[in-house]
This record gives structure tokens, sequence and C-alpha cells, in this order.
């Protein structure tokens, strides 16, 4: 968020809103404590609401200008606002102790109250006035630029996905014959290029450049000056990515992808995504030892050997090596049907099957894929040459997960639901292309916790 924007009269409005309902909770406490507290004095109380009714302030300035509009996630925002609040606040109980000791530690128990207090009412109020829309001052206004299927696809996001965080405001078309246009949502075409400037300070925080065609169309001159205002601009790839965690492949040109941000693996990267692959691998397969013993059985009960299936895949650079996987269809599934994919009550499933593909016991195996190197425990999930070749020419970019080790579990699995369908695969790139451009430790760490999530809620399994 630029400082242009928190200028602006209905941000100030909503920031001093905000400070009153922190003065207002740090006056409860210290009248609540001033009652029950008899070493509370006057002096004190107001000390203790003037200082930190400054520090949470500086804390609400702070999370707004980092976070508010630059993420679609409202608990991001809230989660900032918690830490950076708790931090300065133990700041200030660490300095009463030191400088005041045991006589003001009545002051003491109240900062440690608002460090609880504040954070929670303030993000119970922010998470009420954007989800009721009571202040429009939590919500960016935008102008898309341009009026095609690229600018339709922007104004569909926000309105669908986004109302709570984005307010289209118009779009802007070379052709002045189409002002009063409705292009999508109800939202119509108030401006064209050349009165850019004029119609949109004041009147939007964000301009989201979504033509069709660039080249020779986009409004350089125009945008300049509004971008040296303040306002931010950003093309249409740029904001799918930032507010929907993954690639627009449709809007996405070669030129993006090469001069854009992330893609970033160094070698001290690699390594230890190695060691840690290894390290889980290892502890994973002790603890899952008896499951692995257990479906062996049940398999062999059921239907006989082999317990383990292997299929041919596609690896980094286009490499195949075998997947192991419990078998869990019948034997000879697809010599009569080929290569297919696994459909919604697939008949060939066997009854042992349905269960650990539920439970995902039949994807145990793979660990020895990621204890050899042909697999990572985070990444694309690997596809059969068959299908990766069909892929290959009818989406662009499928090629480029081959550009890291495929993964047991990895952003598309956790975010979209089991792919059946080129359409499916098409939708499941988007997420990949997220996670192999923003890859780190700490994504590969969340991916995880979602990936418990998804297994234990037994959700998307086919």
């Amino acid at each position: 968020m630029s400082v242009f924007r928190l200028t602006q009269p209905r941000y100030l409005t909503s920031f001093a809103l905000e400070g009153v309902l922190v003065y207002a909770v740090l006056y409860s406490l210290a009248h609540i404590n001033y009652m029950v507290l008899p070493d509370l004095t006057v002096g004190a109380q107001q000390a203790f609401v003037s200082l930190n009714g400054l520090v949470f302030l500086g804390c609400l300035l702070g999370t707004r200008r980092a976070v508010l509009g630059e993420t679609a996630d409202i608990r991001r925002e809230i989660l900032v606002l918690g830490v950076v609040s708790l931090f300065f606040a133990l700041v200030a109980l660490v300095g009463w102790f030191a400088y005041f000791g045991s006589p003001m530690r009545p002051p003491a128990l109240l900062i440690a109250e608002g460090v609880v207090t504040v954070p929670l009412t303030v993000a119970g109020w922010r998470w009420f006035a954007i989800r009721f829309q009571i202040l429009d001052g939590y919500r960016e206004r935008i102008l898309i630029v341009g009026a095609g299927e690229s600018a339709r696809q922007v104004a569909r996001c926000i309105g669908e996905q986004l109302p709570g965080r984005y307010h289209l405001v118009a779009f802007a078309d070379e052709d002045g014959s189409r002002i009063g246009q409705v292009i999508a949502m109800g939202v119509r075409v108030l401006t064209r290029f050349s009165e850019l400037e004029k119609w949109s300070l004041g009147r939007v925080d964000r301009i989201v450049v979504a033509l069709d065609e660039k080249r020779g169309k986009l409004p350089i001159r125009e945008l300049m000056p509004l971008r040296l205002a303040g306002l931010e601009i950003e093309d249409a790839t740029s904001f799918f990515e930032r507010t929907s965690g993954k690639l627009a492949v449709e809007t996405m040109l070669p030129s993006w992808l090469i001069f854009s941000d992330g893609f970033r693996v160094s070698p001290l990267r690699r390594a230890g995504k190695r060691t840690t692959d290894i390290g889980v691998s290892l502890v994973l397969l002790l603890v899952t030892a008896p499951i692995m013993v257990l479906t062996a059985l049940a398999i062999l009960w059921e239907s006989g050997r082999p317990v383990l299936y292997r299929q041919r895949r596609v690896g980094r650079g286009g490499i195949e090596f075998d997947i192991l996987k419990f078998r869990s269809m019948v034997q000879d599934a697809e010599k009569k049907s080929g290569p297919t994919w696994a459909g919604h009550d697939d008949p060939r499933v066997s009854r042992v099957g349905k269960v650990i593909r539920k439970l995902r016991f039949d994807e145990l195996p793979q660990l020895i894929n990621v204890l050899r190197g042909e697999m990572s425990f985070v990444g694309p999930r690997p596809e059969r040459r068959h299908f990766v070749e069909q892929l290959e020419r009818e989406i662009p970019y499928f090629s480029l997960r081959a550009t890291v080790r495929p993964g047991i579990t990895g952003w598309a699995q956790v975010q979209y639901r089991y792919g059946a369908t080129v359409e499916d695969a098409r939708e499941k790139l988007k997420y990949d292309l997220f996670y192999i451009k923003n890859s780190n430790a700490f994504y590969d760490l969340w991916i995880i916790l979602k990936t418990v999530k998804v297994v234990l809620t037994a959700s998307g399994a086919r």
C-alpha cells in the first residue's frame, strides 16, 4: 500500500476509527483494573493508556501498509497484526519491569492484558468490516485497463472470489466509442486511454492492465504519471498470482516469465531440500511400517500378488522412472482400456483399493522413490509419458513442470481436486507453476501441513 493511498480521506477515516477502538479498549482495561487493583495510581493508568495506545496505533499503521491490499487472505493480515502487536507490547512490558520494578507491576499487568485484548478486538473489527463491507476504506478500488477476455477474467475473479478485498470501479478502453458499455459483473467502460490520468486520480487505488494484445497497445505514456503519483499498477498475470496462489497460463507471456521474480533455486536450497526429503522419508517409513505391512496383507488376501504396482512416470528433465504404489486396482486394469485417468467410482478399483485410496495409504511406497532421488516429498505430481505428450500439445508451459523433481504431495494436490480431464490438468498446472516460482522451505512446510489436513478429512481421493 502506498503512502498516497494512506493519506486519502477514506483510509484516514478507517484508521481513526481503529484508533478510537484501541483507546476505548485500553481505557476499559485500565478502568477495570483500577477498581480491583488498589496499587494502580491515576498517573500509571494514564501512562499505560497513552504509551500503549501509541504502540498499538503504530502496529495498526504498519500492518495496513504491509498487508492490506497485498493479499487475498484476511487471515494473514490478522496474523501479522497479532504478531507485530505482540512483539512491541512485550518490549513495553519488559521495559516496565526493567525501569520501574515491582511497584509498577499493575501497569505491567495491564500491558499483558492489552497484548491479548487489542489485537483480538481490532482483528475482529477488521474481519467484521470486510465481511459486511461496512467501510469501503478496507477495499481497494480497481480500474482495469482493457475490455477484452483477459479483462473479463480479472473482473470475474474480483466479483466472485474477492469482493471483500477489492471494488471494481471501471474499465478503460482505447476506443472512446465504447464508453458506457457493460463489460463484466455489471461494470462499464468509463474512460479512454488518453484520459486515464485525469479520470483515475482520487478515484482508484490500483490499475490492472489486462490487454489481450499488449504489443503497440499498452498506454505507457498515460500510465507513467499515475505510477509516479503513487498508484499501484500491475498486469493481469501478476494480479492473478498475488490473489489466487496460481499462475494464469492463459494471460502469461514468455517475457513475463523470464523477467518476473522467483524461480531462484540456490545450491544450498537444493541441498537442504534433498536432506529434508531423505530425513522425512526415513522417519515416515519407520512410523508407517505397521500400516504398510497391514496394507500389503490386505491386498494379498483379496487379490493376491503383486502387492506393489509399478508404473513409468516422467520425472525431472523428462527422465522416466518407476513410481511405486500399493496396488489398488484389479490386476491388468488397463489391459483393455489403455492409459486412462481414474474416474469417480472407477469399477477397476478393488474393495481394499477404495479404502487405501481414501486414506492415501497407496502412496506410501513412494517414500522409496524419494530416497532414490527420483521424487521429492513436495513437488508437482508426476504424469505418465502418454499424458505428458498429450498435455504438452494442448497446454502452454506444461513442460515447465519437468524442471523440478515431482512430489508425493504438492500445492496443486492440496488446492485442487483430483484431475481427470485436460481442463483439470490445465488448472493444476497453474498451481504447480506458482509453486515452482515461489518454492522455499516454509512453503514446503505449509503444503505438508495442508496435506495432513487433506489426509485426515479424506477429501479428493478416488
